[in-house]
């Protein structure tokens, strides 16, 4: 008998699975539920004493005044934007699994996104890969195609700020200490993403890599008097052995869908900016992209539900700060339709797809248990 600890793709679906199964009462989930709106709330108030206190000109009844005054031509485009949005998220989501419709995976990304909006942190990987086992994928193909569609759209947060930095070299956008500090760590971030490709591209380096990351953490868990896990080197070479397996013939759609949702929901940013009032003249483009990828770097590590507080100070510090004091009401207002449109709305939306899965899951249930009875009867 041997204390080798057992390979990847065996933990990662068990853990998964038993994080999905681990589901507490209906009155402790309403509790909890309760708890974080009322979290949710008490962030938003926090966050609007505080742009409150940052802008002198910001009038709430003149933000309000603009949400108003949208025509039904403004919420179509919104309401068309969004739904074209929602279904390249479910490509994304779809796109590690070769057999999944993109209908399934646009429900596989609703419903786990209602959670996290509620629950920060990864809360929706165990969410998805129980709809994922429940379409009959192939655990370990359902645990693999989970944790690479998590670096996809981590991926993308941390690529977004350097894009950003980018953008704002070549269009000359003036650039103030505090933007400058953040230039600073987007490049520190493209650093790392050069390591992390390095890692996944090539075994010599993810060996060299992977000993490294061992003794690093190693010493550090030294120091901490903590013990040390075993074989922490092997464990990363098979998990980028999993990954790369994965990723292998399905990384082009699965990038691909990954920059058509970031770049939709950069366009839904600029959408709403534009119909509350925003003029060009005042806020271009390229300026509204480097708050927007900024903001998406800053939400990398989820510290909020939905990320409440942080993304409506980020983005409309920032981008009132481009489009100029006079701007700041209607730069609101752009702001908040924009985190209606992505987030709040997401929250009933999703659990209609939680609903509508849960209902699938249970025909199919009843269909398989008749099967049997008919055919024993026959």
């Amino acid at each position: 008998m041997t204390d080798e600890p057992p390979p990847l793709d065996d933990l990662a679906p068990a853990a998964l699975d038993a994080a999905a199964a681990n589901t507490p009462s209906t009155t402790r989930v309403i509790v909890k539920i309760a708890l974080r709106v009322l979290l949710v709330v008490g962030l938003l108030g926090i966050s609007a004493f505080a742009l409150a206190k940052i802008f002198d000109d910001l009038d709430w009844a003149e933000t309000w005044e603009s949400l108003r005054s949208l025509g039904d031509a403004d919420l179509v485009s919104l309401a068309a934007g969004g739904m074209i949005w929602i279904a390249s998220q479910g490509m994304l989501t779809g796109a590690l699994i070769a057999e999944l419709p993109v209908r399934r995976g646009i429900l596989a990304f609703l419903g786990p996104n209602s959670v996290t909006a509620i629950v920060p942190g990864p809360s929706d990987l165990p969410v998805r890969h129980k709809m994922f086992r429940s379409w009959g994928i192939d655990p370990a193909a359902s645990a693999l195609s989970v944790a690479a569609g998590g670096i996809f759209t981590i991926g993308i947060k941390l690529v977004l700020p350097v894009m950003a930095a980018a953008v704002l070299v070549v269009s000359e956008t003036p650039i103030e200490g505090t933007i400058r500090l953040v230039v600073i760590i987007a490049t520190l971030v493209g650093v790392g993403l050069i390591a992390a490709a390095l890692f996944l591209a090539s075994e010599t380096w993810s060996r060299r890599l992977s000993h490294l990351v061992e003794r690093v953490w190693g010493a550090t868990l030294r120091l901490l008097r903590r013990p040390e896990p075993a074989d922490l080197a092997a464990r990363l070479l098979a998990a980028r052995e999993g990954a790369v397996r994965t990723l292998r013939a399905r990384w082009l759609i699965a990038t691909w869908a990954t920059l058509l949702t970031a770049a939709l929901k950069y366009a839904l940013l600029l959408l709403c900016l534009r119909i509350t009032g925003v003029p060009d003249s005042a806020l271009s483009w390229s300026e509204v992209f480097v708050a927007f990828g900024i903001t998406m770097g800053l939400t990398v590590f989820p510290l909020t539900p939905g990320d409440a507080g942080v993304s409506e100070i980020a983005l409309i510090g920032m981008i009132g700060g481009f489009a100029g004091p006079e701007w700041i009401n209607q730069v609101t207002a752009g702001v908040f339709l924009y985190r209606i449109a992505t987030w709040l709305f997401m929250m009933p939306v999703g659990w209609v797809a939680l609903l509508v899965w849960r209902r699938g899951v249970s025909r199919s249930a009843r269909t398989q248990s008749v099967e049997p009875a008919s055919s024993s009867g026959a």
